[in-house]
């Protein structure tokens, strides 16, 4: 509290409408000026989020162009590994016959 709150509300001096007024309307300045930091605050988050959006959307086209090759690529090294299973049934079973 304040120097001039604590003579305002010292025991030898009294309460009246003027004192109360100014209390109340310093009350309602400091509450005004926290409001104003919090919607700075909140614009500032605002912002963030929007600029978070705009940028989340270009990187998941290219996750999900990223995943698609990779998929492709894992079917086809599927593919590869059962050709390569069948050549090599084939040459065992050649190796065996010579």
């Amino acid at each position: 509290m304040n120097m001039a709150r604590k003579k305002l509300l010292s025991k030898k001096s009294k309460m009246t409408l003027e004192k109360l007024g100014r209390l109340t309307q310093q009350g309602f300045l400091g509450v005004e000026g926290r409001l104003t930091k919090v919607e700075g605050r909140l614009t500032r988050v605002e912002n963030n989020v929007r600029w978070m959006k705009n940028n989340f959307s270009e990187l998941f086209t290219k996750l999900d162009k990223f995943i698609a090759l990779y998929e492709k690529q894992e079917q086809e090294l599927l593919v590869l590994g059962a050709q390569l299973r069948r050549l090599e049934e084939r040459v065992a079973i050649l190796e065996k016959s010579s």
